[in-house]
C-alpha cells in the first residue's frame, strides 16, 4: 500500500492528481453575487451554479469539462450563448475554507480583476 501525504499525494513528494468531471461539485453550487451585491436576480454579478451549468446576467453557460485541482479550487470549461453569441470560456472558481465566498478568476486570454462573490441564502 503507497502511503498519502496531507494533501492528497501518493507518499512520493508530488501533488494530488487533477481529476476531471463533468459536473461542477456540491460545494460551487447554488446563487453567488458580488460581496457588495443584494443577490437581486437583476444583479448584474449575480450567478447561479447548477451542476451542469451557470447562468448569469445576459448569458448561460453549459458545463463541457470541469477540473477539480482540489476540494476548494475547479476549473470550468463553458459552452456560452449569450445576447445573439456563442463563445467558449473558461474560469478557474476558489472556494474559501468556509464555503461562503467564492473568487473566479480567468484562466485564458480574457483578463479581469477576481471579483468575490458571496453566497446567497
Amino acid at each position: 500500500m503507497l502511503p498519502v501525504e496531507p494533501d492528497g499525494g501518493i507518499g512520493d513528494g508530488a501533488g494530488p492528481l487533477e481529476v476531471e468531471a463533468d459536473t461542477i461539485p456540491a460545494a460551487f453550487l447554488g446563487v453567488w453575487d458580488n460581496v457588495e451585491g443584494t443577490c437581486n436576480p437583476a444583479s448584474d454579478l449575480r450567478v447561479e451554479i447548477t451542476p451542469r451549468g451557470m447562468q448569469f446576467y445576459e448569458s448561460y453557460g453549459e458545463v463541457t469539462r470541469v477540473e477539480v485541482d482540489s476540494p476548494r479550487r475547479i476549473v470550468v470549461s463553458l459552452a456560452m450563448e449569450g445576447e445573439g453569441e456563442k463563445w467558449q470560456m473558461a474560469r478557474m472558481f476558489t472556494l474559501s475554507e468556509d464555503g461562503k465566498t467564492l473568487t473566479p478568476e480567468s484562466v485564458d486570454e480574457e483578463q479581469f480583476e477576481p471579483m468575490p462573490l458571496k453566497k446567497c441564502e
